[in-house]
């Protein structure tokens, strides 16, 4: 016998050096990877669960699995089911769930009721359940079917009492794995009260997971004082135990208790664990906590802290008194942070609860959270809106949103809910890694302390924030160590808020510090100027910086030489002692601004190192003011040393802080504010002295600005703002702070939008804040401007004073010499600081002149100016501007303003005086001159007064437009073109403003003067159109111009929103001269337009050329010549004509024009060309031909040139081959029905390839004086330039008179010249009353066979042109007009988007949404603008907006942006609901997004980026895009309006009814219209249904054919029939089949069918109601057939045999199901059907349908709609064995030669490996062939999966570099059904020698055969649940029809009805029962209402959908509205699987 080795332990693992070395290399782009793991992919399990056959086995709790697998554990899964047979004793249920891909399963966790991981929720009247066993099944691999064995109770007080359970897998159903037990030895502590009452729980972690939460319970009184209980708990191996939770409820009388230890005794591995603690846990004991992590040993490490925030509802009864837990979950939920209860929380309405959370474990990022609660109280419902955790260590931010109840009473009854991230609002912090701090006290006497006690950590990577370490002032006892933990986390409190502080430093020692540093000691002198009031009697702080750190900010008030500190002309000395800086760089010293006389001129500090003497001191000069009411108002300063330049050095911070605009908003406190950047952080800097000086700050609504002046901290990465809670109204809504940094040129925006309030949301008082969004703005550079005012009598001023800085390379703005000291007086220098902007460089380069003014207000207003000197601080280059003269109105020459020039500094001296010259603004323009207004631009600025209450203003308004080049000046807007009373409330106001050579334009500046009484003015926006440029670019605003609101400014800097900016072809100025005749009565009053047209008929638009009255009276006078300066569109180098005419208006309107003159540039520019225009003609209603309009062609061209020699060379010419003019025949044909005829005015636009006529009147009929009357003809004649071949009209009128209605025949227009004739058949009504009620209409010529697109007005109209045929060879470049915005580069398909804007009374925008699609790869779409039809704009609160767009393919969508173009404050817009399909994929994306997309709310952003990681996703079915074209006969009447309906059969299927769109004019007579469709993937097609409903004012239809093209491979289906679809004509018939014909060959037969119905032979068997089938067989359906004409004139009666004929049928086939039913109208409705026989007649078969059933409402199971399968067909019993047919395509990617084999996985079995061996005689597999197989197996039933491998040959060389082989497609053909199954797989498989090696496939696509399908067709009884919302009024009154749909048909539509019951009210669950025949899977329920009743909204939850043979239930989530005024108006929904 050979001796046994001996079973080696496994070593031991170091689970803290494990935990350490995971902290250490944590890696933050390793989180990035983690999604796209195999475990986030869906897979769908399903779950079958066996309830035991005992007494009170079923249960009425809520059921919970978890599933484990080798990729991880999935989420706690609820499986719902509304049955009242669930769960119930001995049942069965079968539940399909999808959930993560956990791979091969090894274990679930099973359970009842809510705790995390399965728990007992004790809802219902019985909560125990007794467990038979678990099947799990994989449905993309059936095969993989798992059975868990459990035959245990789930009960509190049944069995064991544990109400979860571990089971272990097996693939034998019989196999019962067993696990392992575990010994719990607990010992409670020898300590007074040590013992607890409460229920002790406990969860075990270990190597291979943990157990969940148990219940450690037994048949003692346990956990006594002093006791040891022992307790068993089974469970799976956990491996090597690492730490347990232990915790208890705090239910009992002493619920505290005092744990000594744990012993845990692993009783398979035969180990033990001890877990000592020696703790309380207890409320009101210890640290105050009642759970507890204990690792083995007892070992402490440093843990990681989790921030978590709860958010509790804002709707009533949302908050809670019930204890709140939650459980974490890391990477795919393998690790957990065990239950926490969140102790401490309030969990009220509305309020936000922070929690602090240590775990000694790393799970961010989480994948999912469990929160809810214990279900105690009396207010124990909650509603929880979301939680977001912040793992400091990670920097990553996760949001869980929620918005659901955790009540037993409402919604679905659960009271936890397992929470999974919204990806896209992801954030990226901080990281702040945690201390761990000892602080050891002395045990002197009085050594402690209670004062605040802050620590600062310094390293070699900067400092932490100063750390409170004892809130509530805690005690420092003596002779205690203290421990803390501390993470950099900011504290909120100020410690500079104490008037006595005192600071220790001390240097860092240990063994990781290389050297320690000493300690130095700095004397520091502090000189107080000389000035009158130059001391300060507030606390003076001061810090140093030095080479190596800073002393931190140190309260001076230890003087050694003064006792009165900081007097005028003192220099007081202080001793700061610190750790050694080396040399010292920097001070920064301030004062709090505090006492009577705050206010201190400082001249200068010394600093030097104690021991040192005085001539070592280094001096930081300063000699300014820090006094909030002098100089620039500041209390900080930071100085450099002597030698430096402070200015140069420093940055200016310029803090916008906006508070929010809700009630209370506004706070008396104290705010501060601390920047940090990349570089360095400020200190925390209160924020006195605003900059706008606004007497109240921080008011509602209002918008605060402060400067900080500090050194360069880097780019800004966040900020830290909050109060310190005093004063009377304390509380603060923070809205935003914006944060602008000229010299780095970045403006940074911070929102905030919260409560900074102890009592309101979190209660916090301080915030951290990051960037929304970080602009670029134009970088400022600091220019030092001394001002030296004269020294003569009377030289100072008080105006405010102005001065504009010019250089080579730009120009500042205008800039205003602020300050508050007294400045400008007599023979005094003044300095300012400013920040200033240039535009190609950091500074303007050498200067060149400045403007200096003043605005001459004041007492003393004039100035004798001496000079100025300005310094360019970067290059430290200083110019001097001598001046010495008056700017004064009563001195010198009364000039206000002076330009002055840079002399030498020679030159300075005030001997020599002179004058300024230079660049002076621009000269008026001449707007009379062509060149001149080419070079200019003429700008149309359009202001937008707001719609609020005072928003317009009586000041006056001024604005400038600011350029790349140059600005405008100030421009005063006075003349309106649309108000004279201008800037009303809601106003929009049209100004002209022209300038000359502006560059880019990038700014406008607009404000006014603040004059009148009511000067304030809110301005929407400002728009700029500039003609010339082609662009048109809006300036958002959405703010006050007021004193005494927002900001307190009236002028406002306005920068473009980039989106909004329109951009179309550039126009061109024209010069247009008129000349009137010199004959009597000859010019006008009337208003003259004009419209020029080129080549091709492109043409301007009409162009009235006056203005206003005044210029119609000054022009057109007798003999004169009107000139005008024009901007129109560019008609291309050859004007072909122009239309004149005039609007008939003024007292003398008749007008006779001589000529016209129409001059213009060349291309090049380097001349003119002028072309007249011969007229001769009057244009008047009483002379000539009464005509208005008339149209001229060019006679001459005259043209001037300069040639390069400078020379101007004149040349005249004629135009060659002008158009002619014509006399145009219009006859039109009034229709001779009831009615036709009109009095209104009628218009046409006759349009030919030549152009158009322009709209005329037709006024005089030339053969008729009463026009347009019923059954007449009139003719008008048209006078126009010849049009060439005429192919469309517009007819309109204007609905004018009693009898405007009317209906138009035909039209014909004869050309005089040529004898053309054009048809145009119209047929249609003009009329508000009839047809589709337009006044308008296109009609096209009758043979015209071109584009139509014109006809297109909506979107998407445009969409469906782009996604055509036509496009594939168009050039996109080259395609403008409208169509220019909807093509793309690249294949474009279709997609459906849906917006749900949310209910909040500021969620409405008006902005213009679009969306961005990213796909794989990050490839992008363009950004699809959502535009609605007809120039409707914005989404309004509530709505549900569908838009039908394109865009580019992007494969596999990953993610969409989300946004609108808004810009402005006010443009905030709540999206609540995003849905995106994509019908060529087949799948709909839904994103609950519940986020603002607005500048003021929210984040701040406009737009938004979702993950579709965070969408649920539905499966709608594959669709292909077919062009369709649909011809209608040329035959009177043909067109028709009624609603068109389709239904397409093919080879695999049929599609559903669909309604073809008519739009505008489809389906007109002698029409062919072209569309898109998108159709199920049924190809080949094999016929063709069209249906009309015979409504609307022409129910007729004459169709003629009907063409369908595979957008993809081109294949063409045609469908002739040619004849009426009318109840009067033709066959008498509203539908028709069509066959289908292909490539000339019917698809189809015909055939007539005989039906014989037999009634049953019983009592009351007989019908009176209308009776109607439907006959299904393998070619379709025939669709309903209605049973009239019987041989028995009573049809149905009892026991007669009933015979229908239907001749002319496309043939079905082999007949398979019949649907028959009844209306059930008549006085006996019930029916008894026997059966039912139908005879094909061409192929002399019948088939039988049994019946012997009722069809009643009052009979049998009460339905009137049966479906019974043929009897014919034979159900066979399931094959045992089968052949398959396997077909194998290589790709181009790689041969083999070696072999292949393959494993085929069925929903039934799996299949033995089929190897094919290759060889070189009978070689496969080669580079785009494809080989065929036959492979003889069991029978699988549907095949789901593929497993493909490729294995070497047997001694065959393998060689080193990877071989691979290209699998392309697998086809399988099961040879006796003949049903087939498409692998797609298209992928490399690598040779490998072992089997374990394979890919497995999905199928991708399956044909059913005819003869699989009738084999389902069996009689299944379905259960259909249906849930109504819990909102107020969502029940409904309206009768409801539901039709389920599935793999093998519908049910048809069924109403839910039930006598004697009030159905779907709020909140109610209804059950229905359905009988049908098998559906197979289901894919859709149709949900709808007809509208009926009182309240006939309804707001659906659910639908559940069980088949009672198999036990399987299928939901389908609804969650909308099925109402006409709510949502999107629907009353129908289609429901997809949840799965």
């Amino acid at each position: 016998m050979m001796p046994q080795k001996k079973k080696r332990r496994k070593k031991d693992i170091d689970f803290l050096a494990l935990y350490e070395e995971e902290l250490l290399n944590y890696n933050s782009e390793d989180d990035e990877d983690e999604l796209e793991h195999e475990y986030y992919k869906a897979k769908v399990y399903e779950v079958v669960t066996a309830t035991g056959d005992v007494r009170g086995a079923g249960t009425d709790a809520n059921v919970f699995i978890t599933i484990f697998g080798e990729n991880g554990l999935s989420p706690k899964l609820h499986l719902t089911s509304k049955s009242e047979s669930a769960f119930e004793k001995a049942n069965v249920d079968v539940f399909r769930v999808r959930t993560n891909n956990v791979g091969l399963i090894y274990k679930i966790r099973y359970g009842v009721g809510f705790w995390p991981r399965i728990e007992h929720d004790n809802t219902g009247l019985n909560a125990s359940w007794y467990l038979d066993r678990v099947i799990v099944t994989d449905m993309k691999r059936p095969h993989l079917r798992y059975y868990f064995n459990c035959n245990n109770w789930l009960s509190k007080v049944e069995g064991d009492r544990q109400w979860c359970r571990d089971l272990l897998a097996s693939f034998d159903p019989m196999d019962m794995p067993r696990g392992n037990k575990y010994e719990i030895k607990v010992y409670t502590g020898d300590v007074i009260g040590a013992g607890t009452d409460a229920d002790v729980f406990i969860n075990i972690f270990g190597e291979y997971g943990d157990t969940g939460e148990r219940r450690l319970e037994n048949e003692k009184d346990n956990f006594e004082k002093g006791a040891e209980d022992k307790f068993m708990l089974d469970a799976p191996d956990l491996g090597q135990l690492m730490k347990i939770n232990v915790g208890h409820n705090n239910k009992g009388g002493s619920a505290g208790w005092f744990l000594s230890k744990i012993i845990i005794e692993d009783i398979g591995n035969k180990r033990k664990y001890d877990f000592p603690l020696n703790r309380w846990l207890a409320l009101d004991e210890d640290d105050g906590k009642i759970q507890r992590d204990i690792l083995v040993g007892g070992a402490e490490i440093s843990a990681i802290t989790y921030i978590v925030t709860v958010f509790t509802g804002d709707i009533r009864g949302a908050g809670t008194k019930s204890k709140i837990y939650l459980v974490m979950y890391g990477a795919r939920g393998n690790k957990n942070s065990g239950k926490i209860f969140l102790e401490g929380g309030v969990f009220d309405r509305g309020r936000t609860d922070i929690f602090h959370i240590d775990l000694a474990v790393l799970l961010s990022p989480l994948s999912r959270v469990s929160i809810g609660h214990g279900n105690v109280g009396v207010n124990r419902g909650w509603y929880c809106e979301k939680v977001v955790v912040l793992c400091p260590f990670t920097g990553i931010q996760q949001t869980f949103p929620c918005s659901n109840w955790l009540d037993e009473k409402k919604a679905d009854g659960l009271i936890e809910r397992q929470l999974y991230e919204m990806v896209s609002l992801r954030k990226k912090r901080l990281k702040k890694f945690p201390w761990s701090l000892w602080v050891w006290t002395t045990d002197l006497k009085k050594a402690g302390t209670n004062s605040p006690i802050f620590i600062q950590i310094y390293g070699q990577k900067g400092r932490t924030d100063e750390i409170l370490l004892n809130p509530n002032n805690k005690w420092f006892k003596p002779g205690i160590i203290e421990k803390f933990r501390v993470g950099g986390e900011w504290d909120g409190r100020d410690p500079s808020a104490d008037l006595k502080t005192t600071s220790l430093e001390m240097t860092a020692e240990g063994p990781t510090v290389r050297r320690i540093m000493g300690m130095a000691r700095y004397r520091v002198t502090v000189c107080t100027g000389e000035l009158e009031g130059a001391g300060t009697d507030a606390n003076v702080y001061l810090c140093l910086y030095g080479d190596v750190g800073d002393t931190g900010e140190r309260l001076l008030y230890n003087c050694r030489n003064n006792t009165d500190l900081f007097e005028k002309g003192n220099a007081d000395e202080f001793t700061i002692e610190s750790v050694t800086m080396r040399k010292v760089r920097r001070v920064r010293i301030r004062h709090d601004g505090k006492g009577s006389g705050s206010g201190w001129y400082l001249d200068r500090v010394l600093v030097r190192e104690e021991g040192q003497p005085e001539s070592d001191n280094v001096e930081f000069p300063c000699l300014r003011w820090l006094d909030k009411d002098k100089d620039d108002g500041q209390l900080v300063r930071e100085l450099l040393p002597s030698d430096s330049n402070a200015t140069l050095k420093n940055f200016r911070y310029h803090i916008s802080v906006k508070t929010g605009d809700v009630s209370g908003a506004s706070t008396d406190s104290r705010v501060y504010i601390k920047l940090y950047g990349e570089k360095s952080d400020t200190i925390k800097q209160v924020l006195l002295v605003s900059d706008n000086n606004l007497k109240d700050y921080f008011e509602r609504g209002r918008v605060d600005e402060f400067t900080l002046e500090t050194l360069n901290i880097g780019t800004i990465n966040r900020l830290v703002i909050g109060h310190d809670s005093t004063g009377m109204h304390a509380g603060w809504f923070l809205g935003s702070v914006q944060i602008r940094v000229p010299r780095q040129g970045k403006q940074y925006t911070f929102p905030a939008n919260r409560w900074l309030d102890k009592n309101q949301a979190d209660g916090r008082l301080e915030v951290e804040l990051y960037p929304s969004e970080v602009v670029e703005i134009q970088k400022l550079v600091h220019y030092e401007i001394e001002t030296w005012t004269g020294d003569v009598g009377g030289a100072g001023t008080t105006s405010r004073v102005y001065v504009q800085i010019y250089g080579e390379e730009g120009k500042t703005e205008i800039l205003f010499l602020s300050s508050r000291s007294k400045v400008f007086d007599r023979a005094s220098k003044d300095i300012f600081q400013t920040d200033t902007f240039t535009i190609y460089a950091i500074d303007l380069g050498a200067l060149t002149k400045i403007r200096i003014r003043h605005d001459n207000t004041g007492n003393r207003p004039g100035w004798f100016l001496d000079r100025v000197d300005i310094t360019d601080m970067n290059n430290e280059i200083t110019y001097y501007f001598p001046c010495q003269r008056w700017l004064a109105v009563e001195e010198d020459d009364g000039q206000l303003s002076r330009e002055l020039l840079p002399v030498d500094e020679s030159y300075v001296l005030p001997s020599e005086d002179e004058e300024g010259g230079g660049h002076g603004d621009n000269n008026p323009l001449d707007n009379l001159a062509l060149e001149q207004k080419d070079k200019s631009t003429t700008f149309s600025v359009t202001i937008k007064t707001g719609d609020k209450k005072n928003a317009g203003t009586d000041a006056n308004v001024f604005i400038t437009l600011f350029g790349t080049q140059d600005d405008n000046g100030i421009t005063l807007l006075k003349s309106s073109k649309t108000n004279s009373d201008k800037f009303e409330r809601d106003s929009i106001e049209i100004f002209t403003v022209e300038t000359l050579d502006l560059g880019d334009l990038w700014k406008v500046r607009i404000g006014h003067d603040n004059t009148g009484k009511a000067p304030g003015w809110f301005v929407d926006w400002v728009e700029v159109d500039a003609p010339s440029l082609g662009k048109c670019m809006t300036f958002p605003c959405g703010r006050w111009l007021a004193k005494n609101e927002d900001d307190g400014t009236i002028v406002r800097d306005l920068f473009h929103a980039e989106l909004q900016t329109r951009l179309y072809t550039p126009f061109v100025p024209y010069e247009i001269t008129l000349y009137t005749s010199d004959v009597f009565a000859a010019g006008t009053d009337a208003n003259i337009f004009i419209v020029i047209y080129g080549c091709d008929a492109v043409c301007t638009r009409q162009k009235f050329l006056c203005t206003n009255k005044r210029e119609q009276k000054l022009f057109f006078e007798r003999k004169s010549a009107s000139r005008f300066i024009v901007e129109l569109e560019d008609v291309g180098e050859i004007i072909e004509k122009i239309r004149i005419g005039h609007d008939n208006t003024g007292i003398n309107p008749g007008w006779h024009c001589s000529h016209v003159d129409i001059r213009r540039l060349l291309p090049d520019k380097d001349g003119t060309e002028t072309l007249t225009f011969p007229c001769d003609r009057w244009l008047a209603t009483s002379e000539d031909d009464k005509k208005t309009i008339r149209e001229l062609v060019p006679y001459d061209i005259f043209t001037e040139k300069y040639m390069k020699d400078g020379s101007l060379r004149q040349v005249y010419k004629e135009v060659e081959e002008p158009l002619d003019i014509v006399l145009y025949s219009v006859q039109i044909f009034t229709g001779n029905i009831p009615g036709a005829g009109t009095d209104a005015k009628v218009y046409i636009t006759i349009y030919g390839d030549l152009g158009d006529t322009g709209e005329r009147y037709l006024g005089k009929s030339e053969n008729r004086t009463n026009k347009f009357e019923r059954g007449t003809a009139d003719t008008f004649i048209i006078e126009a330039a010849d049009l060439g071949v005429i192919y469309k009209i517009k007819l309109r009128h204007d609905n004018t008179k009693w009898c405007a209605d009317w209906y138009v025949e035909k039209v014909e227009i004869w050309n005089d010249t040529n004898e053309d004739e054009f048809l145009f058949l119209c047929g249609r009504w003009l009329s508000l009353k009839k047809e589709d009620g337009r006044l308008e209409r296109l009609f096209y010529e009758k043979e015209y066979t071109g584009d139509r697109s014109s006809n297109c007005s909506s979107p998407a109209d445009f969409w469906e042109i782009a996604l055509s045929s036509k496009m594939a060879d168009v050039d996109i470049a080259t395609v403008t007009g409208p169509m220019a915005d909807y093509v793309q580069d690249g294949p474009v398909i279709p997609y459906y988007v849906s917006v749900t804007t949310g209910k909040h009374k500021d969620a409405a925008t008006d902005s213009r949404a679009f969306v961005l699609l990213i796909g794989e790869d990050d490839e992008r779409s363009n950004r699809i603008w959502l535009d609605y039809p007809q120039g409707k704009r914005g989404f309004s609160c509530g709505s549900v907006e569908e838009f039908y767009v394109g865009g580019l393919d992007v494969g596999i969508i990953k993610k969409i942006e989300l946004g609108h173009d808004g810009a402005s404050p006010e443009s905030c817009w709540l999206v609540e609901e995003l849905c995106l399909a994509v019908p060529t994929q087949g799948t709909k994306y839904t994103l609950r997004c519940n986020c603002w997309l607005a500048k003021d709310r929210g984040d701040g952003v406009t737009s938004r980026v979702f993950d579709l990681l965070d969408a649920m996703v539905v499966n709608i079915g594959v669709k292909v895009l077919y062009e369709m074209t649909v011809w209608t006969g040329d035959v009177v009447g043909g067109g028709t309006d009624s609603n068109i309906f389709m239904t397409l059969y093919g080879i695999n299927g049929s599609t559903e009814e669909v309604q073809l769109d008519k739009k505008k004019a489809r389906f007109e007579r002698e029409q062919n219209d072209t569309f898109i469709m998108e159709i199920l993937d049924i190809a080949p097609f094999t016929k063709m249904r069209i249906r009309i409903d015979g409504m609307g004012s022409r129910p007729e239809w004459f169709l003629e054919r009907i063409l369908l093209k595979n957008m993809n491979t081109g294949d063409l289906t045609m469908f002739y029939y040619g004849d009426w679809l009318s109840q009067k004509k033709g066959k008498k018939t509203l539908v028709c089949e069509m066959c289908a014909v292909i490539d000339g060959e019917e698809m189809m037969e015909w055939t007539s069918y005989t039906v014989s119905v037999k009634t049953s032979d019983i009592l009351g068997a007989g019908t009176d109601a209308n009776v109607f089938i439907i006959i299904f067989g393998e070619n379709g359906d025939s669709g309903t057939l209605a049973l009239k004409q019987s041989a028995n004139w009573n049809k149905f009666e009892r026991n007669n045999t009933d015979t229908f004929n239907f001749s002319d049928m496309l043939s079905l086939g082999h007949l398979c199901k019949l649907r028959v039913w009844h209306d059930n109208k008549g006085i006996f409705p019930g029916w008894h059907l026997n059966y039912i026989d139908v005879k094909d007649n061409s192929r002399d078969e019948t088939f039988r349908f049994q019946c012997d059933c009722w069809l009643s409402k009052s009979e049998g199971d009460r339905q009137t709609v049966r479906d019974f399968a043929c009897a014919n067909n034979e159900i066979r019993e399931e094959l045992e064995e089968t052949t398959y047919e396997i077909v194998i395509e290589t790709g181009n990617g790689g041969e083999t030669r070696e072999n292949v084999w393959l494993i085929l996985e069925g929903r039934k079995n799996r299949s033995k490996e089929f190897l094919v061996e290759n060889s070189s005689r009978q070689r496969a597999f080669r580079k785009g062939t494809t080989d065929t197989f036959e492979f003889d197996s069991i029978f699988l039933g549907d095949i789901a999966s593929l497993c493909v491998g490729h294995l070497a040959r047997e001694d065959r060389f393998i060689p080193k570099r990877e071989l691979v082989w290209h699998v392309k497609t697998i086809t399988i053909t099961e040879m006796e059904y003949g049903n087939v199954y498409f692998f797609n797989c298209d992928c490399l498989i690598p040779l490998k020698r072992k089997r374990k090696y394979f890919k497995v496939f999905e199928v991708t696509k399956t044909t059913e055969s005819f003869a699989s399908k009738i084999q389902s067709l069996v009689p299944v009884k379905y259960e259909i649940i249906v849930t109504t919302g819990y909102e107020p009024g969502a029940g409904t009154d309206a009768n409801i029809f539901v039709t389920i749909f599935g793999a093998n048909g519908d049910t048809g539509k069924r109403e839910l009805k039930q006598k004697m019951r009030n159905l779907f009210e709020r909140g109610s669950t209804d059950r229905f029962f359905l009988e049908t025949l098998e559906l197979g899977e289901l894919r859709k329920v149709r949900l709808e209402h007809d509208g009926s009743g009182y309240y006939s909204g309804w707001l659906v939850e659910k639908v559940e959908v069980t088949n009672t043979s198999t036990g399987v239930a299928t939901i389908f989530n609804c969650g909308r509205w099925l109402d006409k005024s709510r949502g999107d108006g629907l009353t129908w929904r289609d429901l997809f699987p949840s799965v």
